[in-house]
């Protein structure tokens, strides 16, 4: 499979009265066609910033000094508003956030949405009347019941999972070929949201769209994801096939994150993670995750670890693996104390 989404070298930072905060730090990533890509990680960890950034939805506060988001080998930072909107967005790339009631505008019926998705995406080129069945099709395929009744109806008269169904049937109505999803099921009880997953995947092998699929819950992303980006303060700390890395989870924060998990562990009682994700204006020196992490060391106080690869499709930013490079920051500390010696 070839790469439909690369990013590479992605810094996102906001202007805020106490100077810049960096929500995305130095972030790579590829998502491959017809792939389901999770993105894990506490609130505060800059997953919607990322996946905001890739359809250039970023607040007027947010900059991009850094790095390059290819889309079908287009750099998306380097095109045009009017281009992303004629070419991209709702087109080539839709989103589905995570609260349908806020989505969906209340004064238009349902089908009235769905066709103007459909109008906009053929350039105003077919009549809205000739676009109503393709439309009601669509609300089928997403398992609305008597789609011709409910076509007619407004946003109000929908359930929480009806509205969310009809989020997925605007972004799939346009054949997408990358889908983000950030935190849709988390609004649902876990009966609807195990439907609403179902239909996901019966959606991407229909129309081989793939997905980035944002989350905090990892039992969500064991389901359905295909492989995993953990992140944390801004920065990807570990990413692998989602089997390798629940077998054999690497990075603390990914440890601490499956033992919260229920059923993960044998012990009765949920395990937490002490603290909280730090300040975006302050972030401590070294690894960021080093006040909350059991295995910190001193040169995880003084030297922030990079992304490396551990084994074949499983990396790691942590000392504890990527040895090379700790013996590389060693020799530089070694030197620096050997100038304050001198």
């Amino acid at each position: 499979m070839n790469a439909l989404l690369s990013i590479e070298d992605l810094t996102v930072q906001y202007r805020t009265r106490n100077g810049y905060s960096l929500a995305v730090e130095d972030v790579n990533l590829e998502i491959k066609n017809g792939e389901i890509f999770g993105l894990v990680g506490e609130s505060g960890s800059g997953k919607s910033t990322l996946g905001k950034a890739i359809v250039k939805l970023l607040p007027v506060s947010a900059e991009i000094p850094a790095g390059k988001i290819f889309f079908k080998n287009r750099d998306i930072i380097t095109l045009s508003e009017q281009t992303i909107n004629n070419e991209i967005r709702g087109k080539e790339i839709s989103m589905v956030l995570q609260n349908p009631q806020n989505a969906l505008n209340p004064v238009f019926k349902v089908g009235t949405q769905l066709v103007d998705v459909l109008y906009f995406k053929n350039n105003k080129k077919i009549k809205r009347k000739n676009l109503k069945q393709d439309a009601i099709e669509m609300l089928k395929k997403t398992g609305i019941s008597d789609p011709e009744y409910r076509f007619e109806e407004y946003p109000h008269q929908f359930s929480g999972g009806m509205k969310q169904r009809v989020l997925l049937a605007m972004a799939f109505i346009s054949h997408p070929s990358l889908l983000i999803a950030d935190e849709p099921t988390t609004a649902l009880d876990v009966t609807i949201e195990a439907q609403i997953l179902a239909l996901l995947k019966d959606l991407v092998r229909e129309y081989g769209t793939s997905i980035l699929y944002i989350t905090h819950d990892l039992g969500v992303v064991s389901e359905i994801t295909d492989r995993i980006a953990v992140m944390y303060a801004g920065k990807i700390v570990e990413s692998a096939k989602t089997d390798d890395l629940f077998d054999e989870p690497l990075h603390p924060y990914t440890k601490a994150l499956l033992k919260c998990l229920p059923g993960y562990s044998s012990k009765e009682q949920l395990a937490t993670i002490p603290g909280q994700v730090p300040n975006l204006n302050n972030k401590p020196t070294g690894c960021n995750f080093c006040p909350r992490c059991d295995y910190c060391f001193a040169l995880c106080q003084k030297e922030e670890p990079r992304l490396r690869e551990y084994k074949a499709d499983h990396s790691v930013a942590c000392f504890l693996y990527n040895q090379e490079e700790k013996e590389e920051a060693e020799v530089e500390d070694e030197k620096v104390n050997e100038k304050e010696g001198a």
